[in-house]
């Protein structure tokens, strides 16, 4: 298979470098699967390898369909880049004595931990691997966090301001930071000791105006969550029920595999437009209802008019590596 690359944004050369770079060390090994790779619909899975040990399919990946990546990475790049350089300076800053200050330890060994009056550790982007065995066969299954400190997960997310109001991923952030303390629970010196994990939000889309109109959207670019964690046995029981269904459908065709759930399509929610005039449905709707029921009570009350249901929007595709391989994409086209 052949990869090339487009820009039918015509983003300028300056950017276009920065988002071709790209210094993520990917685990190429045998039966491997990272946290994120498990929490994966089936599709997403199954398809990719296909494409990629396919030499009659050529890829082509436009440079706007790399943003998303290239701002996250940069983001994770620049809060590490400050914990390793500038921690000190910053701590001192929000008024830390020096005495707090000098007992924050980054990436400590566990010598270094006993070297030191009540430390205070923060551990950053640290890569750990558990062997785990299904159907006699066994699987590396590796994760790594961004943070740990005082003993749980903080996982930074670049990402929309709706997806805090919505809630809609708080299920797929439970189960990374589940998934990261289950690997750790089994190193030499677990540093996870939390049963929570705290989601880091920086939201990209974020809007002074929305904020002050709208109770339950946030009041600040940046937000946290803290997401309580699921048992060490609920979580290696559905790494090994993910594993199975993967083996499940390894020679399945793509005709037949499962489609993507609502949920795994991050489809947002419908939205029922009423008009006052069923004649005049092109332009701008009378008024939006985000329940069947109440949008159906208010065209009664009128006694006229029409309600039309306008699907939530499929996001996931986008962004999904099966999308050249993928039938089921082509219905939200």
């Amino acid at each position: 298979m052949a990869v090339t690359f487009s820009n039918t944004k015509n983003i300028p050369l300056a950017l276009a470098v920065w988002l071709l770079h790209d210094e993520y060390d990917y685990v190429d090994k045998e039966n491997y699967f990272s946290a994120t790779g498990l929490m994966k619909p089936i599709r997403h899975i199954i398809i990719p390898p296909r494409l990629n040990n396919s030499s009659l399919v050529d890829r082509t990946i436009d440079l706007d369909d790399l943003i998303a990546r290239a701002l996250g990475n940069s983001v994770h790049h620049s809060i590490e880049k400050a914990w390793l350089h500038n921690r000190a300076k910053a701590l001192s800053l929000l008024g830390y004595p020096e005495s707090v200050i000098e007992r924050v330890l980054l990436n400590p060994t566990p010598e270094e931990l006993k070297a030191v009056e009540d430390p205070i550790p923060v551990y950053l982007e640290q890569r750990a691997f558990r062997e785990i065995t299904v159907d006699g066969v066994t699987y590396t299954i590796g994760g790594k966090y961004d943070m740990v400190t005082e003993g749980y997960v903080n996982d930074t997310k670049s990402t929309s301001a709706w997806g805090w109001t919505f809630g809609t991923r708080d299920e797929e952030h439970q189960l990374q930071g589940s998934i990261y303390r289950w690997i750790d629970e089994a190193q030499d010196h677990p540093v996870i000791t939390e049963d929570f994990m705290q989601v880091n939000y920086i939201f990209t889309d974020w809007q002074k105006a929305m904020a002050r109109s709208k109770e339950d959207y946030p009041d600040s670019r940046l937000k946290e969550k803290k997401i309580n964690l699921l048992t060490s046995q609920q979580t290696e029981d559905f790494i090994k029920e993910k594993i199975a269904y993967v083996r499940k459908h390894i020679n399945t065709p793509e005709s037949e595999l499962p489609f993507c759930t609502d949920e795994e399509l991050w489809r947002s929610d419908p939205v029922y437009k009423y008009y006052a005039d069923p004649n005049k449905t092109s332009g701008r709707s009378t008024r939006n209802f985000t329940d069947a029921v109440e949008a159906a009570k208010f065209k009664a009350e009128k006694g006229k008019g029409v309600v039309i249901t306008v699907p939530g929007e499929v996001k996931r595709c986008a962004y999904c590596d099966a999308f050249d391989g993928c039938t089921q994409k082509d219905k939200y086209q």
